[in-house]
């Protein structure tokens, strides 16, 4: 089934362990039984900065790819003059899909690859705290530092980001 869409939206259902839900609604982009593309603008918890510039802020859009049976997701990210910026990764558990929703369960660690391939993990405080609160067992603690640790090794190996997501260019304009 793949589905080339024309405005319409999609719920992301994000879970922040132990219990923050929050919903979004995103302009759903394409669809097959691999992958759910969408696009929103973001704001961030905090802004990325690389020397000396915002290369994730306020209302930048992201285009989000998610992969059925993966452990992250990968934002292609475009600041507000509409150049793309770099790739905004998230570990999350494989993604739950449904009719007119999909659902995530962030996991914390985030990585940050730059349009040159270098990179910059995310958020390892939170995970850490995370983990000594016991928000994350230490099964699921173990699954995503391997996650982290398989998506770093794409980016060294110039495996990343897929060819999908480099060539993917939506079929509708998006709203920058």
């Amino acid at each position: 089934m793949e589905k080339n869409v024309a405005m319409e939206t999609i719920t992301l259902t994000y879970k922040r362990l132990p219990n923050r839900v929050n919903y979004f609604q995103q302009q759903l982009l394409y669809e097959d039984e691999k992958v759910i593309v969408t696009s929103q603008r973001v704001i961030p918890s905090s802004p990325i900065i690389e020397n000396g510039i915002t290369v994730l802020g306020e209302n930048y859009t992201a285009i989000w790819f998610v992969f059925t049976g993966k452990w992250y997701d990968i934002g292609k990210i475009y600041n507000l003059n509409n150049e793309w910026t770099g790739y905004y990764c998230d570990i999350i558990k494989p993604v739950i899909r449904s009719k007119d929703t999909f659902e995530i369960v962030d996991l914390f660690l985030d990585l940050w690859v730059s349009p040159n391939g270098s990179y910059e993990i995310q958020d390892e405080d939170e995970f850490e705290t995370a983990v000594q609160n016991g928000d994350i067992t230490t099964d699921l603690a173990k699954k995503a530092r391997n996650a982290l640790t398989d998506l770093i090794d794409e980016v060294s190996s110039g495996k990343f980001p897929p060819e999908f997501v480099k060539e993917f260019v939506p079929k509708i304009q998006l709203e920058f």
